[in-house]
């Protein structure tokens, strides 16, 4: 069985795909299905990720390679040394180890647009880059800016605008994982909202379930778990239940005993959405307020400053 990817269409003429977490930390991991079906179709797949692992702790313990300074390098596995935090240098561990595979994962460092703007066409011009598919874990990147329940959209929103002036000619945003962001307290209404805002601009590419059966969602999983279980390594409290959701679990599961978040595990967590990027950048309130930014402290004040002095549209609970 195989992942039913809508965007192949979009995809036909792209060649070198880049596959990129858009809100940092753990997102890059929830582009590892689209990563394996994507190279099964004959593709070239590059792995990136807006990271929050520390440049210098990296190339003490990972190979490395720099492209540019404090803004972009990739990681190769081994990690040398025992750390608390380095899912990329791990995630490359894993291909090298399990599956005999140097897969670099690049990192674009924590800034604001301005850089992260420059990281983004660096790599795309190394890697010849044709298309660029955002990966978020959960669904806060379609936030707008004037909703209460946003979740953590600053992170997502720099990557966004970092990329609207890219000379990309493909820009897909994917979401996985609906319903997972218990701890950022993401108002799922407003999220299904702006999804019909979305489709209503003809924005919305279409959905696809994982599914145990999938050899993708299998390397997806074993991935995920490799990481997590690094002695003292924190784990993903999104895929830690999108991998749950798509066996089968329902209501407060657990994947892992060290979670005791109350959170509703349903299929629902299993489904990719897909959208046209650039029209989620113009349907942004705070994407403008971003663009200018050189470091994350200043876009989370921009964006603070503007919801509140904004009316914001009040929290509602889904009916069903």
């Amino acid at each position: 069985m195989k992942l039913n990817l809508p965007i192949l269409d979009q995809l036909t003429d792209s060649q070198n795909i880049l596959i990129a977490g858009a809100g940092g930390g753990f997102d890059v991991f929830a582009g590892l299905p689209l990563y394996f079906t994507l190279r099964e179709q004959g593709k070239n797949v590059h792995l990136a990720n807006y990271t929050f692992s520390d440049f210098t702790i990296a190339q003490l313990v990972c190979q490395t390679e720099m492209l540019l300074p404090e803004l972009l390098m990739s990681v190769r596995g081994p990690v040398k040394r025992k750390v608390p935090y380095m899912p990329e240098g791990f995630l490359s561990q894993w291909f090298a180890e399990t599956q005999q595979e140097d897969v670099p994962v690049w990192l674009l460092a924590k800034t604001g647009s301005v850089p992260l703007h420059q990281a983004y066409r660096k790599l795309i011009s190394h890697l010849n880059i044709d298309a660029l598919i955002l990966v978020d874990g959960g669904v806060d990147s379609i936030m707008r800016g004037d909703e209460m329940g946003a979740g953590t959209l600053v992170e997502d929103s720099i990557t966004l605008a970092a990329v609207d002036e890219l000379d990309v000619s493909v820009k897909i945003l994917a979401c996985l994982g609906f319903g997972t962001e218990v701890e950022e307290a993401v108002c799922h209404y407003h999220a299904l909202a702006n999804m019909a805002a979305l489709a209503k601009a003809g924005a919305f590419m279409g959905c696809c379930a994982l599914a145990p059966q999938m050899p993708a969602f299998q390397s997806f999983e074993a991935a995920c778990r490799y990481v997590w279980e690094q002695p003292f390594h924190p784990k993903s409290h999104i895929t830690t239940r999108v991998i749950p959701a798509t066996h089968g679990e329902f209501g407060n599961f657990h994947m892992y005993d060290d979670d005791h978040t109350g959170v509703l595990i349903s299929l629902l967590m299993s489904l990719y959405w897909f959208f046209d990027a650039s029209t989620v950048i113009a349907h942004s309130d705070v994407i403008d307020l971003l663009r200018p930014t050189y470091t994350v402290h200043e876009a989370i004040m921009r964006v603070a400053a503007h919801m509140q002095a904004s009316p914001l549209r009040p929290r509602r609970p889904l009916s069903y």
